[in-house]
Order: structure tokens, then C-alpha cells, then sequence
């Protein structure tokens, strides 16, 4: 076909050792049953990523909208001069159950709907150069995935990109995360000098032992070179060896900032330490900073005061559901730059890679969750789950310097069960804290250098009696006073009630706002009359409230 001519051509031209090549073309798409690989009767239609298959069902009149099984499809040719290398497939989300197939065969499930995910070909056979690559993807309610519910779509499909992955046998490992193992942290950071840490898994499939060279590079803005360190190591074949990188210190270091968003890179190579020959190479954004939360006095950006304002986002768009294309969702980002805010919540679920990457470029400092809103299952499943997604989350997006939160619920007390049984609510209360405790000592585990944070609904004391405004670092409220019920002026009490009951937990308040539909105006606005001017007197009360705190 016309697109295999294409790939192969891309993949031929390209001289680096890791290459990552689109297949988001090609593929053909229909709606099915679960649990069956006889596709031929199937009624397929051509289709390009990111897809989806409810951009239309979810804006008609009528309710509800398809849950259920889609598959895609798509030959992949693999050319004679790739034999040897590492292949695998990438896909950035697909929503939520997602069970790979190659040439017939099941190849990987993965679980979970907004993380990406990475499927080895290292068992495809060199014989064959031609592979069927088969998906399925299922949006159904299910009991062991978060979120169970919530107040947004459910939008099934592959709606990201895919990619094909070709590296040298020899390479930093995609681990278990569906991330390249390749960790920087920056342990000191000051006016003075700034560290860089690396930690690396490298693995060797080359069949022979071999001695190996990983060399970090910082560059700054205008890729001058700042620091260079080398290790050198020795693999055996099939070993997966971890290498930790320190660098020397970077004198003085341009620092990162909403007013400054400066960015230096980080490049990390593997090179063969006999010939010189590079097997592998990554490169990724690098902004020095530091900060902190202070309960009583806010937070701190490079040891200055920064009054945190922004915005949640969600990643759907009419017409579009959660398919996306990456200009429009860097577009959003760029609106909150341009409205003046300096932070975004990645709300409720991690997105694509783009809008921390242009988080990174504006100076917007971010905050990205997990799914699990609303409510839990009480099952070790359902745990794991969310466990998983949490790693996934973490390994995905740790390099970005934008993140300073990694938030693990939202409004989980929101739909309490067992209301007429309060001895069996208090054992659901108890497990729902259970397993927020277990998520915060992953994050804290996994990445000590950023903050959690648990975000909930306006019940402060079903929130604060369970303990459960104990267990993360920072507390969340998504506030609506003068909307969903009470007073505008609720707001400030309820503000002056968590500094009083937790004077040690810092607050942020993750969510507020009164809808509007820009072609409501009134002179007299009233709570739900969704004009504009209510949203705006409603967005100014509260932003003011917030400024002189």
C-alpha cells in the first residue's frame, strides 16, 4: 500500500538510534463483541488516530451513549534492515481496557484509560514482514477500573496517537510504566549551583556481553553545553542494569519561572565504549527550581511568594470527545497563559503529553491526578488498579518540571455508599482511606521530590472525621458555595474553618466556578441563571477572597 511505502521510507532516512515513527494512519475501525478475534464479519471502516467512537452519540438528544467493544486494525510492514533491532508499539490512551493482539495472537492488556502503554514486539517473528496489529477497546462500565463514575464522558477509543518504537538491542528499558527508564531529578537547586541526578535502566538484547558508555548532557536554551558526565559500565546479555548519573554542578543556573520559563535539556546517550557507535538517546526538558508549600503563608517559587491561579481541564471538545488533535489541546494551555494564570489541574485523569509540554514552555505549574472520583470498589482489583495507574502517571510524566502535585482522588466521599447501614459506611469510609494511604506512600516513594495532594468535595467534616484530610501532604477543596447551595460568603468561612481545624495542611482550592453560557446576559443576575455576569461576579468574590489570603 501507499502509507507501508511511506513508513518505510521514514524509517529508512532516519539516522537515529531510537526512532518513533507515527502509525497513527491506516487503520481501519469497527464497533463489536469482546472476547472474539473472528473480525471478518465485522462492518470496518478507515479511520486515523486519535479516534473515537462517541463524538457524535454523546451531543445527540438521546440518552445515554454506546459503552461497549470497538476494534481497530492495520498491517504493519517491517522492512528487511530493521531484523535486529527492538521493536515495539506505543500507544499514548485508549479507553479504558485495551488487549493488543499481533498476527492472532494476544500480545498485552493493558488497564486503564488515560495513561499510555508500551507492546514489546521482541516475540514477532523476523520471518514475517508483513503483521496484522488488532485492538480492542472497551468503555463499559467495569467495577475493578476508576473511575466508576463521574460528571464527565466516558469516551471509548484509541483517542491518542500510536507510534512504532526501533532501538538497538542495546537501550534504556520501557520498564513496566510504559515509560523509558530514564528518572532526572535536580537534588540541589539555589541561586548559586544547581545538581543533576539521572537514573537509568539499561538492558542488553545483543546476545553478547558488552561494555557500554551513558553519557549526560545538560545544555542550555541555546544549546551550549553546561555539564557533561560519563559512565562506563560492563552488561551481560539480558542483564538489565541500573545506572545512576550525578553531574558537576551548573554554575548559577538560569531558573525556571511562570515570569521565566526558561528550559534547559537533558540528553542521555548510551554509546558502545569500543567503537563509539550510539545505541541509544533521549532528550528531555530541564527547569531549575524549587519550591514549597507553607500552610499558613501559601507557596513558594524559588524562595519567592507565588499566588497560584488557574484553571482545571478537562480533554474533550464538541464534536470531538477526547480525539483531540495536540494544536488544539496546547491551545488551551496558551489560553490560560494569555488570561494570566500560572497554574493548571490536570483534572481528573492524566492527559497527553502535550499539555505538560507546553506547561513546561509557558511557565504554567501543573497538577496532574489519577481517575478515582466519586467512589471505590471495595476490592484488592480495584487497588492494584489504581496502584498501577498511579505508577503509570508518575513514570510518564516525572520529567516534566511543570509538575509540582500529584493528586490521587477527587470527591471520593461525593457518592457515599450504604447510607441506611452507617456501621457498614464507616468500614467503606475506612477502606477508601486505606487506599489513599497506600496511593501517598507510592508517590511519596516513588517521587519524594513533588507533593500530593487529595482533592474533595465541600463536606468538611465527612472528609475531616474519616481522617482522611490527614493522609496527603496538601488538601484539595472544590468549593461552590453560592452555586450548588449556600451563600457567596460561605466561601471565606469555609476557607478560615480548614486554617483553623488544620493549621498544619496546606489548602488549595482545586475547584470553583458557576457555569455560564455566553449568550445569557442579565442586568439582575441570580445563582442558575447561568448568565455571564453571574459567573463573573461569582469568579470575582471568590478570586478576591483567595488574593488576600
Amino acid at each position: 500500500s501507499a502509507f507501508s511505502f511511506l513508513l518505510l521510507s521514514s524509517l529508512h532516512t532516519s539516522s537515529q538510534a531510537r526512532e518513533k515513527i507515527s502509525i497513527s494512519d491506516g487503520w481501519l475501525f469497527a464497533k463489536g463483541e469482546s472476547g472474539r478475534i473472528d473480525t471478518a464479519t465485522l462492518a470496518w471502516s478507515p479511520v486515523s488516530l486519535p479516534h473515537s467512537w462517541n463524538t457524535t452519540d454523546v451531543m445527540d438528544d438521546a440518552p445515554g451513549y454506546y459503552r461497549g467493544v470497538g476494534w481497530y486494525k492495520r498491517r504493519l510492514k517491517i522492512p528487511d534492515f530493521k531484523k535486529g533491532k527492538s521493536l515495539g508499539l506505543y500507544f499514548d490512551g485508549a479507553n479504558q481496557l485495551a488487549t493488543v493482539y499481533i498476527d492472532g495472537r494476544r500480545t498485552m492488556v493493558h488497564t486503564g484509560g488515560y495513561t499510555g502503554f508500551y507492546v514489546p514486539l521482541d516475540n514477532v517473528s523476523n520471518e514475517i514482514a508483513d503483521h496484522e496489529i488488532l485492538v480492542s477497546v472497551d468503555n463499559s462500565y467495569n467495577e475493578d477500573i476508576a473511575p466508576l463514575t463521574a460528571d464527565f464522558t466516558f469516551f471509548g477509543g484509541l483517542y491518542r496517537n500510536a507510534w512504532l518504537i526501533s532501538t538497538d538491542p542495546v537501550h534504556f528499558s520501557m520498564g513496566s510504566n510504559g515509560a523509558a527508564t530514564v528518572d532526572i531529578t535536580t537534588p540541589e537547586v539555589s541561586v548559586a549551583k544547581a545538581l543533576v541526578k539521572v537514573n537509568t535502566e539499561v538492558v542488553n538484547f545483543s546476545g553478547q556481553k558488552r561494555k557500554l558508555k551513558v553519557t549526560v548532557l545538560v545544555r542550555d536554551r541555546d544549546h551550549n553545553l553546561v555539564s557533561k558526565t560519563e559512565n562506563r559500565t560492563e552488561i551481560k546479555t539480558r542483564e538489565k542494569k541500573t545506572i545512576t548519573v550525578n553531574t558537576g554542578a551548573v554554575p548559577s543556573p538560569h531558573l525556571w519561572s511562570p515570569d521565566d520559563p526558561y528550559l534547559y535539556s537533558v540528553t542521555t546517550s548510551i554509546t558502545d565504549a569500543a567503537t563509539g557507535e550510539l545505541l541509544d538517546e533521549l532528550v528531555y526538558p530541564l527547569g531549575f527550581r524549587w519550591y514549597r508549600f507553607d500552610p499558613a503563608e501559601g507557596f513558594f517559587l524559588n524562595g519567592k511568594a507565588l499566588k497560584l491561579v488557574g484553571a482545571s481541564r478537562h480533554q474533550d471538545r464538541p464534536w470531538m470527545g477526547n480525539a483531540v488533535p495536540d494544536v488544539l489541546a496546547r491551545e488551551d494551555v496558551q489560553l490560560l497563559k494569555k488570561m494570566g494564570g500560572n497554574f493548571l489541574r490536570v483534572a481528573h485523569y492524566p492527559q497527553d503529553q502535550a499539555i505538560l509540554e507546553e506547561c513546561d514552555r509557558l511557565g504554567i505549574i501543573a497538577s496532574v491526578e489519577i481517575p478515582l472520583v466519586n467512589e471505590i470498589s471495595e476490592t484488592e482489583t480495584f487497588s492494584r488498579n489504581a496502584e498501577n495507574m498511579l505508577r503509570e502517571m508518575i513514570a510518564q510524566n516525572r520529567n516534566h518540571p511543570s509538575v509540582v502535585i500529584w493528586c490521587l482522588m477527587n470527591e471520593i466521599m461525593l457518592k457515599p455508599h450504604f447510607n441506611n447501614d452507617k456501621t457498614r459506611q464507616a468500614v467503606y469510609f475506612s477502606n477508601i482511606v486505606q487506599l489513599a494511604a497506600r496511593l501517598d506512600s507510592i508517590a511519596r516513594q516513588t517521587d519524594p521530590a513533588r507533593y500530593t495532594m487529595i482533592a474533595n468535595h465541600g463536606d468538611f467534616d465527612r472528609y475531616n472525621n474519616t481522617g482522611l484530610t490527614k493522609i496527603a501532604m496538601i488538601t484539595g477543596w472544590n468549593l461552590y458555595s453560592g452555586w450548588y447551595g449556600g451563600e457567596l460568603k460561605d466561601f471565606a468561612g469555609f476557607l478560615e474553618k480548614h486554617h483553623a481545624k488544620l493549621p498544619g495542611i496546606p489548602l488549595i482550592v482545586s475547584e470553583y466556578g458557576a457555569d455560564a453560557d455566553p449568550r445569557i446576559r442579565s442586568l439582575a443576575p441570580v445563582k442558575f441563571d447561568k448568565s455571564v455576569e453571574y459567573s463573573l461576579a461569582f469568579h470575582q468574590y471568590y478570586l478576591n477572597e483567595m488574593l488576600k489570603r
